[in-house]
């Protein structure tokens, strides 16, 4: 891990220069979360028969957990971090700023009673991904003011809630992440329901 951030240093750096002339800069961390692991979600499709079921499978799930040493254990994330910061004192807080999360290896898994998986990703990818995301910082908004580039809008806080990597992230934009998630299912709950009704209205 020190190494891959050492060498995604090296490419941050290379690009500090011209972020400089745009009055950006960006700081590179590490980060290490867990998050834990629920039970299986239940379905109502098939009334109470369903519901039961689904109770058994839980159970099973238990058993497992116990069975096979999983012992409950959370999912784990190693991220490598960019914040993008304005040079010099910014006004706003830290967790105002923009971020981009880069998974480099994780355990996780969908429920309780799965097997955990190990999942390490390829460090030529994850440095290739950090290079493009800075190229694509360095293309936008190149009217904008460094604090309003830098500042999370909107689609920052969809995907901060809709993402798994940045579980980590309590509050953006004045609300807490569960909030913001709720509020990002819901509409796309709604958007659907209107798709469904309007295919509908065409199909009578």
């Amino acid at each position: 891990m020190n190494e891959l951030k050492e060498k995604a240093q090296a490419i941050v750096n290379k690009y500090a220069p011209t972020l400089a002339q745009r009055g950006l800069r960006i700081s590179l961390t590490k980060r290490y979360y867990e998050s834990a692991v629920g039970e299986r979600s239940t379905s109502a499709e098939h009334g109470i028969v369903g519901i039961v079921f689904n109770s058994i499978e839980r159970a099973n799930d238990h058993k497992k957990e116990k069975e096979y040493g999983y012992n409950n254990k959370n999912n784990q994330y190693h991220l490598l971090i960019l914040t993008l910061l304005p040079l010099g004192k910014g006004t706003l807080r830290q967790t105002d700023y923009r971020e981009y999360a880069f998974t480099v290896k994780k355990i996780e898994r969908p429920h309780l009673g799965e097997e955990p998986r190990h999942i390490v990703y390829s460090e030529e990818k994850i440095l290739s991904r950090i290079e493009k995301r800075i190229q694509k910082i360095l293309k936008k908004n190149k009217t904008s003011s460094p604090e309003r580039i830098c500042k999370n809008k909107l689609v920052d806080a969809f995907r901060y809630a809709m993402h798994p990597r940045y579980e980590y992230k309590e509050r953006f934009l004045g609300k807490d992440h569960f909030t913001w998630e709720m509020i990002f299912k819901g509409i796309i709950s709604l958007l659907f329901l209107a798709g469904f009704f309007i295919a509908w209205l065409i199909t009578k």
